[in-house]
Formats: structure tokens, C-alpha cells, sequence
């Protein structure tokens, strides 16, 4: 930490507006922090004016916890709240200034903060994810099967959103001067320039004209970032660093990662390691990729850095380029979605010079202007690059021992209850969503919302950060330039220290699979059901008329669809959803006893129709081998539910309600209706049902498989018959007969085979 040297003086006063950034020393939940809390913080970029230093880096500051809501079970709130006070700054002699200020943001975060400076927290169902679900539910179109699938897939491939907020230990903050405040005016101890002679500021110049400035993109090769950042060190040095600062390196850009930065988005939660996308320097990839962000994948600082072949007092040279991403737009120009980024990329420069220099493994640091960069750059997305040209260059020490940035102790609070609060939560939040919102005015109303506030929003600039190496002070104003980029060869990196650069494996085991299967189906066991009517004459008697309805399944082909989850080495948790195409065999049968001409007449009629049926399922897979082997042989086994109608009498469309929006409510209603309806005449047949079979996977590639199956799902028999045995009737006069019904008549348990294949992609 930095402290104050000389004579006590006050420097005219901070004026109100004055930004103010602070690094939380305490975790802070809405689930358990209470209201009164007292919080701390420290300053992670110096405050001056008008060149005096009045608060530099580490100065504490403290406060409390003014209010807090949490969400619970849901039942009153849907979203979190906290707002925090910070009113006192503690000097380095101990004593402390009052100090009026407002929170304006959470860094890289994914809440907002109102004009009251309340931390906001996210609404769940607001999220990508949930409203996804909603779509896909809705896509099932009154097939309630369908739809417990898409809700089950969904939620075990995306997440339901956390929504209460947690601010650990780190977590950084922009604050807002209220009101003004007087400052004791000290000279502060800063940290010491590289070059201090004429002759080193001239190598460093040198140095820097030697280094390329503009990365290309990997593809296209278009012109991109500009560097602002030379780090000299080693290796070890540059990892530490970034370490004790809390910069994480990212991950490399692979279907797996790709898949968790879908969810990151989709879910509105955070991926710390998110990958970036490669760009060159002089023809070369980064050595390293560094990112800091909080809880949310819009919003990040982030750099890359490569090494170069030059060297600075024996040792190696690396340089950077760093921005900041600020949110994710649409690009009409590269037609997706793009991360969008502070322009004024000096504020970044600070941000990386500020956190390298707070964990004291900065030796020494300077500025040196380059003239040659150009004054109307943007990179390969097109936003414009706005920089003053100059690039700081940080010496580092050996990084041994960096300060603790997280002074006190505990860096966690739980952020929400148990598996049964957060169940009850979901199902809550849900709810109130599809009465509150899922309909088409609310829906249309919130879309004109939307579009109005876009076309409000205004683009304004950030503030721009302080450094706390002085600006021009240290500031080599370089006067030859130059005309072109240059290119330069790899850096042997060994050569720095003997602790290496670790490449990620290329590959690892799946954790999600999505696959899509072909099968032959068939039915074992069972009639297919069937029912009687014995109709006896009174006058005349000895006349009777047996009237017998019967069916048969015949077989079919089959198609589905599975999400797989790959938890763990040997088990997996399988949904799936299966939609077979199959026949209907009715048979009639009259047999007409005359007992006047002492003959028995008999008429029989067959008819067809195609039999449809849906089924979800739940499978826990037990493999014979680990998940990182090619070949995987499986044994399957769990519950189903499945639904049987004939497609002549299909699923009646939803009512308008439920078209209207509201498809959880209007979904039960409609599997109700069609449940009840009897099969001959609209309706279906709900089965429970109990799964088994195995299978065996291969992995062609390392993100691809086919995969054979054998299943087999054992019900009892449907009953097509008995609902509908007064509509049968309805033209049969009974005035002379009576009459005695029959069945329904069953032989043993249906079992419904399928046997196919199909391939997979697994994340």
C-alpha cells in the first residue's frame, strides 16, 4: 500500500463527481448478509487533481450495509436488492475524512444499479434460458409428452438462473462524490521510472519502435487491437502477477468451452475463463490470455499477450493489447453477435497498470509516446479505437510475494437456501411468471418497451481512469516514429526461466451430449385389447346378437431425441423423447343367432388407422467403461410416460389462451381435455411405463458419436374401447334386448421394442 511522505498541507477540494473505485474486502450476500453490516473496501485507482495525488492506490474506505432484500422462496419478491454506504475515508496515519458518495456500478457484472445507487439483481425468468424453455414448450403445440421433454431437456442442459446477488471478496465497484471533500495535500511515494538517464530513455524508445503495434484477426487477417501494455520479466513473473491480481487465463476456444459460454449467456451467470478469439501479433498467436469479470460473460477487462525476441537487461519483452468489453451488440457488418468495447482503450491500459502495481510486483513503470499510431484505428469488428498513442511498460519484480488483495477473512456467504428452497423458488418464480407475463399484451407491451429504450439509449463515453505513475511525468515523447508495422520472430520462451507454459489439453471427456436416433418398433405381448356385447332378445326370445370390437398394434418405426448428462466416470442421466409411427388394426365382429330359421349369420370388418405415439423417458445409463474411452457398451433403465392416439382423430388444438402465451396453464388444461376425450374420438391414452435395454456408443471424432440401441418399454395394454362404448351404441334400439357388456379383455403387459441408431454431439 502507498502512503503519504512530508509536511501536512489540504489540497483544494475533491469536487463532487469525483470517480471512485473500490475493491470490496468482504463478501456480500443478499441471501445472508444483514442490513447494518459493516463493509470495507480499498482503492484500486489513485484519486488527483490538478497533478496532486490525494488518495492513492489501497487507501481504505469504509461503511455499512444501508438495505438488503432477498428473494427467499419467491413468494414477495422476484429480485434481489442491496445498497451499500460507503462514509468514511481512513487515511494512512489512521485518522479518517468523511466521505458522501454513491455506488453507480458493479465492474463486469451483471446487475444494475438504479439512480439511488441500489444494486439490482436479475430477474430469473427474464433470462434466456427460462425463456427458451418457454419457446420450446410452446413448439409442442398442445403434446404435453413434448412438452415434459423440452422443459426436462432444457433444464438439464441450461440452468435455472441464481437470483440473488453475491458480491465476493474482490468484487470491484465505481462510486460517485456526492458532495466534496478536503484532503490532506502529501507528496506520494510513486513507483520509479525504468529509464532514468538520457541514454536508457533512448534504448527504451528503441525497444518499443522494434515491437509490431497492430494484431491481425486469425481468419481474415484484418487489422485488429493496438498494444498498449510491454511487460519485461519472466514467464513466472507475468503468471503470478496476473494471478495476485486476481486476471484468470482463459480457456481455449473448443466446442466445450463454446458450450459453457452458451450457458454463461443464455443463464445470465458468469464464466471467469471464458475463451476470446486469436489474434496475431508479427504472425505470431498470444502466449497468454488474461480476463477479469465478475459474474457475467458481456462484461469483462481482457488482454493478450505474446512474447517477443528483444530483451530488456537480459530479460524477456512481452507485449499487450488490452480492452475492455462493455456488453454484446449486433454487428451488421459481420452479421452476429459481437462483444462490445470501451473505445477509449488508455482506460484499460490504467485498469491493467492499477492492478499490476497494487500487488507490488511492479518494480518500475513508464510511458513512451508513439507517434506512428494511427489516429482513426478500429478493430476487427469495426469500433474505433480512441488511445493517445503511448504504451506503458511495466518492469516486474520476481512476484514472490504479492500483497493480499482480500485483507479479511471468509471470501464466501451461501447465496441461497437448500435443494427444496431453491425447487420451491423455481416453481414459484415460474409460476407468477406465466400468470404475470406469458400473454400476448404483456409480451407485446415489453417488446415496444424494448425497442423504445434502445432507440433512447445514448453511447457515453466511461470516465477515464487515473495511473498512479503520474501521466507525462514518465512519459518518453518520442520524436523519430516510424512508417510501417514490423513483424517479429517467436520468443524462446524457455529461455526466460525454466517454469513452462502449459498448453490445455486438446480434448476432454463430454459432459453434455445431444443426440437424435432411427428405430424399428414393434409390439410382443398382448391382444391389443378388446371388448363385447351380448344383446339378447325378449320378444322373441332365444334371439341373440354378439357384437365383438377388437384391435391388434402393428409395428413401426420410430424417431428421437435424447440429452445426455455425463456426470460422472461410469453413470449418465439420460432424457429422451420418442415420437412412433405405427398401425391401428380394428376389428369388427357380429355374430346374429336366429332362432326362427335355426342359422347363425355372421359378419366380420377390419380397418386401419395410424397409430402415433409420444414418450419421454428417464434413463440412468451404467457403461461398462470410463467416458474418456472411444467405445462405450451401456445398460439403460428408469420410468417412462407415453401417450397413444390414432392420427384420424388427432390432438385438438390448443384453445386460444393457450395460444395466446399462456402454455404451462394452457398446456395442463389441454393434456386434461385430450386425456379425458375418449381415443375413438379425439382423445389419447396415457401410459406409465417402466424402460430398459443397452446400447453401445462410439466416438468417431473427438466431438461426434454413433451410438446402436436396444430398448424396451413394458406398459399395460391401451383400453381403446371402453370409453367410447356408448357412442358404439348410440343407434341401437333396445326395447326387446338386453343387454350385457363384455371386457375390456387383456392378455398379459404390452412391451414396445425398439431397435436403431443415431449419432450425437457432445459438448
Amino acid at each position: 500500500m502507498l502512503a503519504f511522505a512530508g509536511s501536512l498541507s489540504f489540497a483544494d477540494p475533491v469536487p463532487a463527481g469525483t470517480k471512485l473505485e473500490i475493491r470490496l474486502q468482504q463478501p456480500i450476500s443478499s441471501y445472508k448478509t444483514p442490513k447494518g453490516t459493516k463493509i470495507s473496501g480499498v482503492l484500486v485507482a489513485p484519486v488527483t487533481d490538478s497533478g496532486d495525488m490525494l488518495l492513492p492506490l489501497g487507501t481504505t474506505v469504509e461503511g455499512s450495509v444501508v438495505s438488503v432484500r432477498k428473494v427467499g422462496i419467491g413468494v414477495v419478491h422476484e429480485t434481489a436488492r442491496i445498497q451499500l454506504q460507503f462514509d468514511r475515508v481512513v487515511l494512512s496515519d489512521g485518522e479518517s475524512v468523511p466521505l458522501q458518495c454513491r455506488i453507480t456500478e458493479v465492474e463486469n457484472a451483471r446487475e444494475a444499479v438504479d439512480a439511488d445507487g441500489r444494486i439490482q439483481g436479475i430477474r430469473s425468468t427474464a433470462t434466456l434460458s427460462n425463456r427458451a424453455s418457454g419457446v420450446l414448450g410452446s413448439l409442442a403445440f398442445g403434446d404435453p409428452i413434448a412438452a415434459i421433454f423440452t422443459t426436462a431437456a432444457s433444464a438439464s442442459v441450461l440452468r435455472f438462473s441464481e437470483p440473488e446477488i453475491s458480491l465476493p471478496a474482490g468484487t470491484e465497484l465505481i462510486a460517485e462524490l456526492t458532495a466534496p471533500i478536503v484532503l490532506p495535500k502529501a507528496e506520494p511515494i510513486l513507483v520509479p521510472p525504468i529509464a532514468t538517464t538520457a541514454s536508457e530513455r533512448t534504448d527504451l524508445g528503441h525497444l518499443v519502435e522494434e515491437l509490431p503495434f497492430r494484431t491481425y484477426t486469425n481468419k481474415d487477417h484484418i487489422p485488429s487491437d493496438i498494444t498498449n501494455l510491454i511487460f519485461i520479466g519472466t514467464a513466472g513473473a507475468v503468471e503470478r502477477v496476473f494471478a495476485a491480481s486476481d486476471w484468470v487465463q482463459v480457456d481455449s476456444l473448443t466446442a466445450e468451452s463454446t458450450y459453457a459460454t452458451i450457458r454463461s449467456v443464455a443463464e445470465n451467470q458468469g464464466y471467469k475463463s471464458a475463451p476470446m478469439s486469436t489474434l496475431l501479433l508479427g504472425g505470431q498467436a498470444p502466449a497468454y490470455a488474461y480476463a477479469k469479470t465478475l459474474n457475467t460473460f458481456s462484461k469483462r477487462h481482457h488482454l493478450r499477450i505474446w512474447a517477443s525476441s528483444l530483451k530488456w537487461n537480459e530479460q524477456i519483452v512481452w507485449t499487450s493489447s488490452s480492452t475492455h468489453d462493455t456488453g454484446i451488440g449486433f454487428s451488421k457488418k459481420n452479421k452476429t453477435f459481437i462483444h462490445l468495447i470501451d473505445t477509449h482503450i488508455d482506460n484499460e491500459r490504467a485498469k491493467v497498470v492499477n492492478d499490476l502495481i497494487f500487488t507490488g510486483c511492479v518494480s518500475s513503470v513508464q510511458l513512451v509516446a508513439r507517434p506512428w499510431i494511427p489516429k482513426d484505428a478500429k478493430n476487427g469488428t469495426g469500433e474505433e479505437l480512441i488511445t493517445d498513442g503511448r504504451v506503458a511498460v511495466l518492469q516486474l519484480n520476481d512476484c514472490r510475494g504479492p500483497q493480499d488483495t482480500t485483507l479479511l477473512a471468509g471470501n464466501s456467504l451461501p447465496v441461497h437456501g437448500n435443494r427444496a428452497d431453491r425447487v420451491t423458488r423455481q416453481t414459484v418464480l415460474t409460476l407468477k411468471n406465466n400468470i404475470m407475463r406469458d400473454n400476448a399484451a404483456v409480451m407485446a407491451y415489453s417488446g415496444v418497451r424494448t425497442g423504445v429504450s434502445e432507440l433512447k439509449k445514448k453511447d457515453t463515453p466511461r470516465p477515464a481512469r487515473s495511473m498512479e505513475i503520474d501521466g507525462d511525468k514518465y512519459t518518453i515523447n518520442q520524436t523519430t516514429g516510424r512508417k510501417t508495422d514490423y513483424t517479429f520472430t517467436p520468443a524462446a520462451i524457455a529461455q526466460s526461466t525454466p517454469e513452462t507454459i502449459t498448453e490445455p489439453g486438446r480434448w476432454k471427456p463430454p459432459s453434455v451430449e445431444i443426440g437424435f436416433r432411427a428405430s424399428w418398433l414393434g409390439y410382443t405381448g398382448g391382444n391389443g385389447g378388446g371388448i363385447g356385447f351380448i344383446l339378447d332378445s325378449i320378444d322373441p326370445p332365444g334371439q341373440q346378437v354378439v357384437i365383438a370390437l377388437g384391435n391388434s398394434l402393428q409395428n413401426g418405426w420410430n424417431l428421437g431425441a435424447s440429452v445426455t448428462i455425463d456426470s460422472q466416470k461410469y453413470f449418465s442421466q439420460e432424457f429422451s423423447y420418442n415420437r412412433s409411427f405405427s398401425t391401428f388394426k380394428m376389428g369388427l365382429g357380429v355374430v346374429d343367432n336366429d332362432t326362427t330359421s335355426a342359422t347363425v349369420q355372421s359378419a366380420f370388418a377390419f380397418a386401419t388407422s395410424g397409430l402415433l405415439t409420444s414418450q419421454i423417458a428417464y434413463n440412468l445409463l451404467i457403461h461398462t467403461r470410463p467416458k474418456t474411452s472411444r467405445l462405450r457398451p451401456y445398460f439403460a433403465v428408469g420410468p417412462a410416460l407415453q401417450l397413444m392416439h390414432l392420427d384420424d382423430a388427432p390432438i385438438k388444438k390448443a384453445p386460444s389462451y393457450f395460444r395466446l402465451g399462456l402454455s404451462n396453464i394452457g398446456l395442463i388444461g389441454a393434456a386434461y381435455n385430450f386425456g379425458s376425450a375418449p381415443p375413438l374420438e379425439g382423445g389419447g391414452i396415457f401410459q406409465p411405463g417402466f424402460n430398459y435395454g443397452g446400447g453401445i456408443r462410439y466416438r468417431v471424432t473427438p466431438r461426434w458419436m454413433i451410438r446402436l440401441d436396444y430398448r424396451e418399454t413394458l406398459t399395460s395394454q391401451p383400453d381403446f374401447w371402453t370409453k367410447s362404448k356408448t357412442s358404439i351404441l348410440s343407434g341401437v334400439e333396445l326395447d326387446n334386448a338386453t343387454l350385457t357388456f363384455v371386457g375390456p379383455v387383456f392378455e398379459g403387459a404390452m412391451r414396445q421394442q425398439r431397435v436403431g441408431g443415431g449419432v450425437s454431439f457432445t459438448f
